[in-house]
């Protein structure tokens, strides 16, 4: 329905901004009247042209097809509030070149390798960015215990429900 303007047309999973409902501005800006320190409320209410923008995971299911193989965002999109996405990009060029590098001239191995990898890696960072945003999306339970929960988790890179990236990575049978 955010993605749904005056006239009824839906525009499905974005909306330019002039056409957003301005039932919803109002809405928008009510909320962070209620929900936001003044100075921040103050910032929504002096935005010129506010934009919607949603917000996707991508979890791709292989990494190689063929002699082709996925990098960063082609990959894997995990959202925004792990702040990663430059350094998986870097990550994933460098494990490409050093599985390469390892297998000589043999690129079923090295893709197999790389696959292998990088696809524990990156079904790792979308569920970080997950468990993450649903502690950004609640309302529910005791406000003091999501925010040390959401502080403690966030600050703790390598870290989701506990489970260190080291741990991710034995479990699915990768080797770094």
């Amino acid at each position: 329905s955010l993605c749904t303007d005056a006239s009824g047309k839906s525009h499905g999973i974005s909306i330019p901004p002039p056409l957003i409902r301005p039932e919803l501005l109002r809405a928008l800006k009510a909320d962070a009247n209620r929900l936001l320190a003044p100075q921040l409320a103050a910032l929504v209410h002096g935005t010129a042209q506010i934009i919607l923008q949603p917000i996707f995971d991508l979890a791709s299911p292989s990494l190689t097809f063929g002699r082709v193989a996925l990098l960063g965002d082609a990959a894997f999109v995990a959202r925004p509030h792990v702040a990663t996405g430059v350094m998986k990009a870097a990550l994933d060029a460098q494990a490409l070149a050093d599985a390469l590098t390892a297998s000589g001239s043999e690129l079923v191995p090295a893709l197999a390798r790389y696959d292998q990898e990088r696809r524990a890696f990156g079904d790792w960072l979308v569920e970080r960015g997950r468990h993450i945003g649903s502690y950004f999306g609640t309302r529910d339970g005791d406000p003091q215990q999501r925010i040390e929960t959401l502080m403690r988790e966030y600050g703790a890179a390598g870290i989701v429900r506990d489970e260190t990236i080291g741990s991710l990575r034995q479990e699915r049978g990768a080797t770094t």
